[in-house]
């Protein structure tokens, strides 16, 4: 068995971090849930995963924690992922800024 984690495996991580950031204004634009769900699809998780993620967005199952220490070995391509989040809705809120902070201090 290799070593190396399943390229879904860090798909699934940063969505999970990505839906905390998603929540970090206490409410999820339809452009951040579009980007989210497409993302995960385009990443090929399964559909437990993904019904997973609708849930959480829509607001209907509890965010699952993401594992940092898995994270942090990709950590330029967790920041780029979040800003791109961020950017998606077209406007960055000030909690969102914050976590983006976090996320990268979090990440070093």
């Amino acid at each position: 068995m290799s070593s190396e984690p399943a390229p879904d495996q860090f798909a699934f991580e940063l969505l999970k971090l990505l839906l905390q950031v998603a929540w970090a204004d206490d409410d999820v634009a339809h452009s951040e849930t579009e980007a989210l769900l497409a993302f995960g699809q385009k990443s090929r998780l399964s559909a437990e995963q993904l019904e997973l993620l609708a849930a959480c967005l829509a607001g209907e199952a509890p965010l699952p924690p993401p594992n940092l220490g898995f994270l942090k070995t990709r950590r330029l391509d967790v920041l780029r992922a979040v800003k791109e989040l961020l950017v998606s809705d077209l406007h960055v809120a000030g909690e969102e800024d914050t976590i983006l902070e976090q996320i990268s201090a979090l990440l070093r």
